[in-house]
């Protein structure tokens, strides 16, 4: 029940969105969108290949004769700047089409899983990558394929939301 309302209740923060002065210019301008989606894709880029070379390593199978840490070290500034782009360009492109979000379940499923694979990134991710000694290799196994999970995840909900119409 109380989800139900907190539902009926986001509507009308979506409808104002929509219609801001952002919205409307961004949708309304093919070019201004195409240039969003570009810079989202760049942001999506980096930060999954930089979390990809990581995740990689962890597994045993990245660049054999640097220890994880010091490419996740080394990384780091790259991942944050991706992770950086796309938290700048996404809610641009959500004001243009907030209200297709709004009933578009690719979206919070996508919204959620930034959620998680946020909060494990610079949790329990970071933490195993630095670890010094490295983390068993089980656990390293673990958090990689749970980290590579998640954002692929992201990646494959966002898509989601351009694919998946609302009713």
């Amino acid at each position: 029940m109380a989800t139900a309302l907190l539902w009926a209740a986001l509507l009308p923060l979506f409808e104002w969105m929509q219609h801001t002065y952002v919205g409307e210019t961004i949708r309304h301008s093919a070019t201004l969108i195409a240039l969003l989606e570009i810079v989202h894709l760049i942001g999506l880029t980096l930060l999954i290949g930089t979390v990809l070379m990581v995740d990689l390593s962890l597994l045993g199978r990245g660049i054999g004769s640097h220890p994880v840490s010091r490419i996740a070290r080394e990384l780091n500034n790259w991942t944050v700047a991706g992770l950086a782009i796309m938290l700048a360009s996404g809610p641009l492109i959500l004001f243009s089409e907030a209200v297709r979000c709004y009933k578009t379940p690719a979206f919070w499923i996508k919204m959620a899983l930034l959620a998680i694979a946020v909060a494990f990134h610079f949790t329990v991710h970071r933490r195993v990558t630095l670890a010094e000694p490295p983390a068993p290799r089980e656990t390293a196994r673990v958090v990689a394929g749970l980290s590579l999970a998640l954002w692929v995840g992201v990646a494959l909900a966002g898509k989601g939301i351009a694919i998946f119409q609302p009713s």
